[in-house]
């Protein structure tokens, strides 16, 4: 297709592309076992730490009916709501610890143990379940016109964080939203098989 030179070098060629929404690939596999129908339509909102994607796909993917993106929608909003309350708890802020103490908020063992002052584990659990929730609500509001979808999946690191209110804010039977299996990284072992597969 075309050759790259690099100080007057060859480097490589370029041979193929292909091109998709960066959320669609992470439910091939799941779509593949599913089997919908021609005008059964899914929405896959992948929810990554700085970014929300989104995409319907129709039918196995016979199309790609629309696509949404929104760069400042993300875990991140609730990465820095945890830092903050761990920082009034003269604790560790940074966002690896911030991210473990989300994901173990309801532990509230390991929490006497990693925030200091144990007075405000209340306090800490509270601002993370109203970033939560406020995540929710962005991501709910982002996606209000893919309302009248078959079915939702869910991928990224902040799938379970918004699994709730995306049930609330969806009217569908319990079983056609769903978590894809480790969500976090569903997109990239579903590019490797798709690779794979090529």
């Amino acid at each position: 297709m075309r050759e790259l030179v690099l100080n007057k070098g060859r480097a490589f060629t370029v041979t193929d592309v292909k091109v998709m929404p960066e959320s669609l690939p992470a439910a091939f596999s799941r779509l593949a076992e599913l089997k919908p129908g021609p005008a059964e339509t899914t929405l896959i909102i992948d929810l990554g730490g700085t970014t929300l994607d989104a995409g319907v796909i129709v039918g196995q993917f016979d199309d790609i009916s629309a696509v949404h993106g929104n760069p400042s929608v993300g875990v991140s909003q609730v990465t820095r709501a945890a830092a903050g309350a761990l920082r009034a708890a003269d604790s560790e802020t940074s966002a690896l610890i911030a991210d473990t103490i989300i994901r173990n908020r309801n532990d509230r063992q390991y929490l006497q143990r990693v925030i200091n002052d144990a007075g405000k584990i209340d306090e800490v659990r509270n601002k993370i379940t109203e970033a939560i929730t406020s995540l929710g609500a962005r991501v709910t509001s982002e996606l209000t016109a893919f309302r009248n979808v078959n079915r939702v999946f869910l991928v990224g690191g902040g799938a379970s964080l918004i699994e709730e209110a995306i049930r609330q804010a969806w009217p569908l039977a319990p079983d056609r939203i769903e978590v894809i299996g480790d969500p976090q990284m569903a997109l990239a072992r579903e590019i490797a098989l798709y690779n794979k597969e090529d």
